[in-house]
């Protein structure tokens, strides 16, 4: 495969709906940097792959039979690429021409980043996403209680940024990163099914003394969560945090934050439950209490 600018990796797991604009903003951008396009499938049923096929035979496709999990499956497609640079991008979202050719010049002009994303907005270019530091017990409690949200929109993402800004860690919905950088740290980390991989990574970049790079003017939009509704979503966010803080934080760390989330979540069940009786909550109700309770178990048996 002959090197180009910036291979994109997209994972695909029944979004054919989103996958198809995608992949029309990307090539319709005309970029100023080459590119090419490999998708990972997870096993799609809504005839991703035959759309794929049909409207799209210059882009790689691997096709895993089943999910095998979003770390797994960027991993297949960045070790596929050639690209100087890898562009992790999610299906759901709409790229532009001046975001990713910035964020192609940035790491061109600055060799000591190793990765370099932007702002993610909302179909109605509403703010949805910056930047983020890696957590505190702290800042976990503002955020599963929703007080941090209450205190500043978007939290715990910052937007203040109006120029380049080193950073902590980015949305992998639009990240783009230095191939040597992923030579030095290595790939994600596949305990990761979903959520946490990108943090993970990008704390190992940091570590290992790699720039992470915020580009306040490169914008994408993100829809956001297409794949699976926010009660099954809750679950698999929480094991992402859990495994983050007692791979990188230690054993202490990680039982404190499961403890946070067995409180947080026992109260909330608490409360759900209260409000079941309810005709017009009932439906909301028993999602809850099923999506506590599947926090409940993990934080019981995750080791």
């Amino acid at each position: 495969m002959a090197s180009v600018d910036m291979s994109i990796v997209l994972v695909c797991w029944n979004n054919k709906a989103y996958l198809g604009p995608c992949l029309e903003s990307l090539y319709g951008s005309r970029l100023d940097s080459s590119f090419d396009v490999i998708v990972v499938d997870n096993g799609s049923t809504d005839g991703s792959l035959e759309m794929l096929r049909s409207e799209w035979p210059e882009i790689m496709i691997i096709e895993n039979g089943s999910n095998v999990g979003l770390s797994k499956a960027s991993n297949q497609g960045i070790e596929a690429t050639s690209g100087r640079y890898v562009l992790l991008l999610n299906n759901d979202t709409l790229v532009n021409k001046d975001a990713l050719d910035s964020m192609v010049a940035y790491l061109d002009h600055h060799p000591e980043a190793g990765a370099v994303g932007g702002k993610l907005l909302n179909e109605d270019g509403s703010f949805q996403g910056g930047y983020a530091k890696f957590s505190t017990l702290w800042e976990e409690l503002l955020i599963v209680t929703g007080l941090g949200f209450q205190l500043k929109p978007g939290y715990p993402s910052h937007f203040d940024a109006r120029q380049p800004l080193p950073v902590d860690w980015l949305s992998s919905a639009c990240l783009l990163l230095r191939r040597s950088a992923l030579d030095q740290v290595g790939l994600l980390d596949e305990v990761y099914f979903i959520y946490g991989d990108e943090v993970d990574l990008q704390y190992r970049l940091n570590k290992s003394g790699w720039q992470v790079v915020y580009l306040p003017e490169a914008t994408t939009i993100h829809f956001g969560g297409r794949s699976m509704n926010r009660w099954k979503r809750r679950k698999m966010v929480y094991r992402g945090k859990l495994l983050f803080y007692q791979k990188n934080y230690g054993w202490l760390a990680g039982f404190a934050l499961r403890i946070l989330f067995s409180i947080t979540s026992l109260l909330k069940a608490i409360l759900w439950a209260l409000v079941y009786p309810i005709r017009k909550q009932r439906e909301r109700a028993g999602k809850e209490l099923q999506a506590n309770w599947d926090v409940l178990k993990l934080c019981a048996k995750l080791q």
